[in-house]
Formats: structure tokens, C-alpha cells, sequence
């Protein structure tokens, strides 16, 4: 069963790299299905899992990772004009924002915890961490075969 599921993801992941873009629902589906196939979760883990999980992804993306983007995008067109008291509160809020995202994958952790055991949690990190950098890896990868073109 855990092969199947394997070899429907990687042909999920070839297929949706040969589009330019992968919409962010598509991706959600894919580190869902990677994460829960990697962790090993029970139909009836699964949606105590992805509920806590996802509640918190939500919170670290609106809360954080989407104020952090911002940030950047307003500064970096003026990076060289803007003062350095102007740098040094973007950089303090940027870093005020990465620890609340932290603190906030803590709590995640936390709270897993209390209905999971340790090494499943531990389990989805090493998940993620893949996940992430496989992803990057597609993505150098496509860049690279569409610059060539």
C-alpha cells in the first residue's frame, strides 16, 4: 500500500512540475499526502492530525509568513534609500514575526504531542524537511529546463 501511494505522489509531482505553476492547493494535497504516508497515520489520525496541523499553518501563513513577505516586497525596491534606523525596524520586525512563527510551531508541537506520539512528531519534521527541499530542488530544476529553452 505504502508503494502505491509512493509512486502516485512521485507521478503527482512529475506531472505537476511539468506545468509552470502548481496551484497552492495542489501543493497542500501533495505535502498532506507525503507527510501522512511518511508518519504512518491511521484514517482515524488523519483528521485529529490535519486539523490541529492545518490550524496552525493557517496562523503562521496570515500571522507571519504573509507579513515577513510584505515586509520585503514594500523595502526591497528602496533597499538602498532607506535609512539605517529604517533597515534596522524592518529587521527587528521581520525577526519579531519569524519567532512568533516559531513560538507558533511550538504550541503545534505541543499540542500533537498530547494526542501523538513523540516520534510521529518527530517523524513529521523529517517529513517536512524532505518535502521542502525536494520541492526546491523541482523548482531549481524547472527554472533551469525553462532558461535553457
Amino acid at each position: 500500500m505504502n508503494r502505491i501511494l509512493m509512486i502516485v505522489m512521485v507521478l503527482s509531482l512529475s506531472t505537476a512540475y511539468g506545468q509552470e505553476k502548481m496551484s497552492f492547493e495542489r501543493l497542500k494535497a501533495l505535502k498532506m499526502s507525503y507527510i501522512t504516508e511518511k508518519i504512518g497515520l491511521t484514517e482515524q489520525e488523519e483528521s485529529v492530525f490535519w486539523e490541529i496541523y492545518d490550524s496552525y499553518e493557517k496562523r503562521i501563513f496570515t500571522d507571519c509568513r504573509k507579513k515577513i513577505k510584505n515586509l520585503r516586497k514594500s523595502f526591497m525596491k528602496s533597499i538602498d534609500s532607506i535609512t539605517n534606523t529604517e533597515a534596522f525596524q524592518v529587521i527587528q520586525s521581520i525577526n519579531k514575526l519569524e519567532h512568533l512563527a516559531l513560538k507558533l510551531e511550538e504550541e503545534r508541537d505541543k499540542e500533537l504531542l498530547e494526542k501523538f506520539p513523540a516520534q510521529k512528531i518527530l517523524k513529521m519534521h523529517r517529513a517536512e524537511y524532505h518535502f521542502n527541499r525536494e520541492m526546491v530542488y523541482k523548482m531549481k530544476s524547472i527554472k533551469g529546463n525553462s532558461s535553457e529553452k
